[in-house]
């Protein structure tokens, strides 16, 4: 079966092939090029963002943004307005994520590890993981590497980033779940090996920030 990603983007090649062809063969005028249809660029994946389910906070203040910014090259506002109307839905946002998020984190222990970078950075290689830890950036940034740490239960990650960048190096033969909140910024993930018995879960909230998972 066709991935739902897919079969969106498919959709839209062909409503655009099909208006293309319109115009060409002169069916109708469709002015494909209008004010502001570089907006579009940023509206139709925060669309898709909110069915798709996996990121809906971060789809919904992208959408925000693409629509203000075409309604302002529409000149229905202006662009001073944007960041007026946007801060505020950020910050609404962000409060909403947080309490609809909150069920799905893990109480961790009072003891648990933390690797805390403001305006600075931390870099470790962690050989013994007994267990779970939290990762925090804020105008920093955090390397971990678990290569060789030996696994043997499933540890739960909290990683939260605020203008920085946290890099998680994962070890072999680990399961990793992955999920959280991304406010103009996400996680990249290029952990191939997800075959194990133990599961690294990993919950992140990302502000202009990004995490990669190597």
């Amino acid at each position: 079966m066709k991935s739902k990603s897919s079969m969106f983007w498919g959709l839209i090649l062909i409503v655009v092939g099909v208006l293309f062809l319109g115009n060409n063969l002169n069916w109708w005028d469709v002015d494909i090029f209008f004010d502001g249809w570089w907006s579009l660029f940023i509206i139709i994946p925060s669309i898709y963002g909110l069915f798709d389910g996996t990121s809906r906070g971060g789809s919904f203040i992208s959408l925000t943004v693409g629509v203000l910014l075409l309604l302002a090259a529409q000149d229905i506002i202006n662009y001073g307005m944007i960041w007026k109307i946007l801060v505020p839905i950020i910050i609404i946002v962000i409060g909403l994520s947080l309490i609809f998020n909150n069920g799905k984190k893990k109480k961790m222990d009072k003891n648990a590890k933390e690797y805390i970078a403001v305006f600075s950075g931390v870099d470790e290689n962690i050989k013994e993981l007994v267990s779970d830890f939290k990762a925090i950036s804020v105008f920093g940034s955090v390397e971990l590497d678990l290569r060789k740490a030996k696994i043997d239960k499933d540890i739960y990650i909290e990683a939260v980033t605020i203008f920085g960048g946290i890099d998680i190096k994962l070890p072999d033969n680990v399961k990793l779940q992955v999920s959280g909140i991304p406010i103009f910024g996400g996680v990249e993930n290029k952990y191939k090996d997800e075959e194990g018995n133990a599961t690294i879960t990993i919950h992140y909230t990302c502000v202009f920030g990004g995490i990669d998972l190597l």
